[in-house]
């Protein structure tokens, strides 16, 4: 089974509810696939594509994925009148017990989402951490979905016994409280034992309003959404760019950026870093093959021009910069003064090879440069298995004094875990 997930904040709640009433009963697991159906046929829509309306159980037209999906187009699109009208259709209509469980479950979520507990420094020296001269570091991004593969990804991470282990984001579908306790806090602490644990904010955190990611930075002792490790000769910078990626109606097009005041706070660490080098984290790429966002009249930009113009001073400094957000594993030739731009995306979440994940987006804004971002496939490609997916991946990053090295590692997602090394490079010092 596939585990589709969306960017729409309104979609990714749908499957945070579904999974709620599918967890309390209201419904049995075959009745999910038939209800998750309408969040694919709600995203079609959007997407100006048509899907038919299939009932997973007796194939046939399903009224109540057509009444939902619909209900899901008309918020997404801003349609009080047309939004209404469907409620009032949905509550007088025959649907079965599981979706006017959902439904309550969802409109429990949305009432919940509130303002987003950012925390925000008191002095420019919170939140930075000492870490050893000699250290080792696993990173896995879009990790957080509870499933076998998960689980078989963690196992393989803790083979290389690390020191720390930082995810770069997204607890699926919508970080909802539940989704954060049983996929992300249960199987780490399962798994990962004693280890320590970080784990930045991705866009899906806070489709829900960020509580329950709030509530397991506490679990984990980390201070806040953003930190920095430092010893003598490196720093470790963990943006949050998932902040501003939670808005309904800008999924689509959104282009994240980080507050005013910890941009300043990153700067501030750049300012006092003497002779370190910095390594950046951050869920959100800074550009991409695929492109990060639409400019103004709906293009799809190259790169992220807010986070370019944050580092844009301090870029040289800058020696690697590891993100998320996209599920696949690239290593990217030198772009915007940035020597080497990492993703590390494909931690569980399944990217079929039909969706042309190593293609470049045609159709890119490149912004004044002459190329798009170039993903260098001779160095590192994720391999496919007999299923048509991508395998999994995470890092190793090893600190020795002033030397650097991290190696990218590929997890067979359908052999229980058996990884690999793809490659591994040097961090300048």
């Amino acid at each position: 089974m596939t585990y589709p997930t969306f960017r729409n904040p309104i979609l990714s709640l749908w499957q945070s509810a579904i999974s709620k009433a599918g967890k309390n009963g209201a419904f049995s697991k075959s009745d999910i696939y038939r209800m998750n159906h309408f969040v694919q046929v709600a995203n079609a829509f959007l997407e100006g594509r048509m899907v038919p309306f299939i009932d997973y159980n007796r194939n046939v037209i399903d009224e109540c994925t057509k009444i939902v999906a619909a209900l899901a187009k008309a918020e997404i699109q801003g349609d009080r009148e047309r939004y209404q009208e469907l409620m009032n259709r949905f509550k007088m209509s025959t649907c079965d017990p599981g979706w006017h469980e959902a439904l309550k479950t969802y409109l429990a979520f949305k009432k919940d989402r509130g303002v987003i507990p950012y925390v925000r420094y008191k002095q420019l020296n919170d939140f930075v951490m000492d870490i050893p001269a000699n250290i080792k570091i696993a990173f896995l991004a879009d990790w957080g979905t509870g499933t076998k593969v998960a689980e078989w990804s963690l196992k393989a991470v803790k083979m290389h016994h690390p020191d720390l282990i930082i995810h770069l984001g997204d607890i699926y579908y919508s970080g909802t409280m539940d989704e954060v306790q049983d996929y992300f806090l249960a199987p780490i602490k399962k798994i990962a034992g004693s280890t320590p644990v970080y784990t930045l904010a991705g866009n899906h955190e806070m489709y829900s309003g960020g509580k329950g990611y709030y509530w397991l930075l506490q679990q984990l002792n980390q201070p806040a959404s953003y930190f920095c490790l430092r010893n003598n000769y490196w720093q470790i910078l963990g943006l949050d760019t998932g902040l501003h990626s939670s808005n309904p109606f800008l999924s689509a097009s959104n282009v994240t950026y980080l507050d005013q005041a910890e941009e300043r706070w990153h700067l501030h660490k750049f300012s006092t870093a003497g002779s370190r080098k910095t390594i950046l984290l951050s869920h959100h790429p800074l550009f991409s093959s695929l492109g990060v966002g639409k400019d103004g009249q709906g293009q799809t930009i190259a790169y992220n021009p807010f986070l370019r113009e944050t580092f844009r001073s301090v870029m040289d400094q800058v020696s690697l910069w590891l993100w998320g957000h996209e599920h696949n594993q690239i290593l990217f030739d030198p772009y915007i003064n940035l020597k080497k731009g990492r993703c590390i995306g494909s931690g569980a979440i399944p990217m079929m090879v039909d969706q042309k994940p190593f293609i470049t987006s045609p159709h890119l804004n490149l912004q004044g440069k002459k190329e798009p971002p170039v993903m260098n496939l001779n160095k590192a490609k994720l391999s496919i298995n007999q299923d048509g997916f991508l395998y999994n991946s995470y890092a190793i990053l090893s600190l020795t004094g002033d030397q650097a090295q991290i190696s990218y590692y590929e997890v067979n997602s359908i052999q229980k875990g058996d990884s690999r090394l793809i490659f591994s490079e040097s961090v300048e010092k």
